[in-house]
């Protein structure tokens, strides 16, 4: 009797178990954004990479249909019990979309990102509401890829009412393809959507190619273009921005140029915090010696002032005054130091310091390698016994092998820094370190290579597996660390930090 029930009962359960796979499978296809939804939420990080695995499958119709629940939220129809079941929906989908592109952006899966990217193109160059269009739009540029640039920037081309979305999302994916998306929209866009790509353009921060469409803009004839054409030169702090608003200045009434002086002293922040001090000198200046400015205005631009006239030059451009160590190995002229072929060695500036920041330009020969000395002593090697920043050509061959740590602006051994941003070998780059207490930062271009806590990055022991005890210190010298390669500096000035 127990046989024949304990039959029964499986027999029940072989029937049931169908049953059930149906009903799941009518459910997922009745509401694919709350299964994909539920799919994310009930698993782990690995479990999640499955999902998205199967949801990019088949050219992703799982992503379409749960796309296909994505409404414009203003056009949904039916009574109020319709209304919140389709709104629902909605909001299942784009949370659903949004958690694959997060997982996708993630780094170490661009194959991933660009396979999403592909299925999210296609679906902005078909035609939907607005508000499923700034959703698409807005989810490209969350992803970031590339991929997306070409058919939001024909969106844009194309006038739609969404295109101030699509500007947005090609603003923030990195990359070239973007930016010159941008620059073209600038130039050859249409007119309403000018403002919009200035300002993206002012957002990313890089001035590549970006100055020059910037400068011509200021002579549309569309004010608003103009505004922001300005705006995005003073956001850069870029020094081509000097003259219109001098001008501007000028030309404005004395009882009326509040708005103008805080255009000019946050060029003239901008400025010294890039690397144009002495122009920024300049525009307080002008600043100072203009009537009607508000006197909290000039308050601030005091401040700016003393800030850019504590930068001091390390070098008088013609002699070896200011450093000692083998200045033998360099010739100091016509405003260079130069570390000529077999020769070098290690100099150092006379004096010490402790908190800085440290400006200056450098020239690489073919296969080049020196050093920054970084609160080092004068004696010993610098990069144990104080901190090395290398100066080194990543692109030679013979450096191929090299160690992360190795490469141009690692603090040698201990922190490697971010590659890329070198210009070609017999170009002048400008470099910019930081040591302010135990961070230090490096910038080389304008991008930021290194940015480290020293403490950290140096805890359970350093990369190379070598004692540091430089990292410790909290003063030293600055120096050059010639390894006989042709290297040259100039324009080398610093501001210290201590008392700030």
């Amino acid at each position: 009797m127990k046989l024949d029930m304990t039959m029964c009962l499986t027999t029940l359960l072989l029937l049931l178990l169908p049953m059930t796979a149906n009903s799941q499978d009518a459910s997922a296809d009745e509401n694919p954004a709350l299964t994909l939804l539920t799919q994310l939420q009930g698993t782990d990080a690995q479990g999640k990479q499955v999902v998205l695995a199967s949801a990019l499958a088949e050219n992703g119709a799982q992503i379409r249909a749960v796309l296909s629940q994505v409404k414009d939220r203003t056009q949904v129809e039916g009574d109020l019990k319709e209304k919140n079941v389709i709104l629902q929906q909605d909001a299942n989908a784009r949370s659903a979309i949004s958690g694959l592109v997060m997982l996708a952006a993630a780094p170490g899966h661009e194959a991933q990102s660009s396979a999403l990217a592909k299925i999210l193109s296609a679906m902005v160059e078909e035609t939907h509401p607005e508000g499923v269009e700034r959703f698409l739009t807005r989810m490209l540029g969350d992803l970031g890829n590339p991929i997306g640039v070409a058919p939001m920037r024909e969106a844009v081309s194309s006038d739609q009412n969404w295109s101030d979305e699509s500007i947005r999302s090609i603003g923030s994916i990195p990359g070239a393809a973007a930016q010159q998306a941008l620059i073209e929209i600038l130039s050859n866009g249409p007119t309403r959507w000018k403002p919009a790509a200035a300002s993206a353009l002012a957002l990313r921060g890089e001035t590549d190619g970006v100055v020059p469409t910037l400068i011509q803009s200021l002579e549309e004839e569309d004010p608003a273009t103009v505004e922001a054409a300005l705006d995005a030169l003073v956001g850069l702090g870029s020094p081509q921005a000097m003259k219109p608003l001098v001008d501007r200045l000028v030309a404005a009434p004395e009882n009326n140029r509040g708005r103008v002086a805080d255009q000019v002293l946050e060029l003239a922040d901008r400025m010294e915090g890039n690397r144009y001090e002495s122009y920024s000198v300049n525009l307080i200046n002008a600043l100072l010696y203009s009537k009607g400015v508000p006197e909290n205005r000039r308050t601030i631009a005091k401040k700016i002032l003393q800030r850019c006239v504590a930068w001091k030059s390390l070098f008088d451009g013609k002699s070896s005054t200011g450093w000692i160590g083998q200045t033998d190995g360099y010739q100091f002229v016509d405003g260079e130091i130069r570390c000529e072929p077999g020769n070098g060695g290690n100099i150092y500036t006379a004096e010490e310091y402790s908190d800085f920041i440290l400006r200056f330009e450098f020239k690489l020969s073919p296969g080049a390698n020196n050093g920054l000395g970084l609160r080092a002593p004068a004696e010993g090697n610098a990069a144990f016994q104080g901190m090395e920043a290398q100066i080194i050509d990543n692109s030679a061959e013979k450096y191929a092998a090299l160690k992360p740590y190795q490469l141009h602006g690692s603090i040698y051994g201990v922190i490697p820094a971010v590659r890329g941003h070198l210009l070609p070998v017999g170009q002048w780059n400008f470099q910019q370190v930081r040591c302010d207490g135990r961070r230090v930062t490096v910038s080389l271009n304008g991008h930021v290579i290194v940015d480290a806590d020293l403490d950290v990055a140096s805890r359970g022991g350093t990369l190379d597996g070598a004692d540091h005890p430089g990292l410790k210190r909290t003063s030293g010298h600055i120096g050059f660390l010639g390894h006989g390669s042709a290297v040259a500096f100039r324009n080398l000035r610093l501001r210290s930090l201590s008392g700030d």
